[in-house]
């Protein structure tokens, strides 16, 4: 095999940008951005508000059958109201 005589590391070469001309008024109407819904924006709330009030102490809870049942601190046998 012939002996290979290392060389200098060499620099990496330095790229420029690249400008862009100015777009004709005919150019700007083709490449313009279109709005996107933001997706971040308030929507319309869907069902009833699971929030109450302080002090209220009903809870609404789903059984089988997609039955509803509203008890006084989440106890089905709860007396002390």
């Amino acid at each position: 095999m012939d002996k290979v005589n290392p060389s200098r590391p060499k620099r990496a070469k330095r790229i420029t940008k690249k400008v862009q001309p100015p777009l004709s008024a005919e150019d700007r109407k083709l490449f313009a951005e279109k709005e996107e819904p933001n997706k971040y924006a308030p929507k319309m709330k869907v069902g009833k508000p699971t929030i109450k009030a302080p002090g209220s102490k009903v809870v609404t809870t789903v059984g089988l059958g997609k039955l509803t049942v509203e008890t006084i601190n989440g106890r089905s046998t709860d007396t002390n109201i």
